[in-house]
């Protein structure tokens, strides 16, 4: 009856292990989404830009204005990062970034990458939480290893009620 056990051990855990090794195959992630890159844009066998993209955003929620500002050196018209940073960072705009979401990524015939990037957002104050969505437009060449060209605030809005 011992050696039954032990050889049903050993099938679930052949089972479990291929179910992994496939979906990792397929998915390049591991289960329940570990390993999973948001930022990775797929363009031209690179990350097209995506990491630049994401730098620029930690260092907008951490208000962190030098680097925002060497980030900005590609840019032909930067945004004002000074009033960004005093609006939606962390520290000065006293919020909490809850979830950064890439909706979109795109690439143009200009072998630009337009992509979305939609950012949840939270604020307490004295009559309870609320909470919005900032949505952020950036456009990315992926020579070089990826450069930002563009940053534009889309939409900051409340959730419909």
């Amino acid at each position: 009856m011992r050696n039954h056990k032990l050889i049903t051990l050993i099938m679930i855990l052949l089972i479990l292990g291929s179910a992994i090794a496939a979906n990792y195959a397929l998915t390049r992630e591991g289960p329940f989404g570990i390993g999973n890159d948001p930022f990775n844009f797929h363009a031209k066998g690179g990350n097209g830009g995506g990491e630049q993209v994401q730098n620029w955003l930690y260092d907008m929620r951490d208000g962190n204005l030098a680097a925002l500002n060497l980030h900005d050196k590609d840019m032909s018209q930067p945004p004002n990062v000074q009033q960004l940073v005093d609006q939606f960072s962390q520290p000065k705009g006293h919020l909490t970034w809850k979830t950064i979401n890439v909706i979109s990524v795109f690439q143009e015939s200009d072998s630009t990458i337009d992509s979305l990037v939609e950012v949840d957002l939270s604020a307490t104050g004295p009559g309870g939480n609320t909470s919005g969505y900032l949505i952020w437009h950036f456009i990315t060449v992926s020579q070089n290893g990826g450069v930002l060209i563009n940053a534009t605030l889309v939409d900051f809005r409340a959730p419909l009620r």
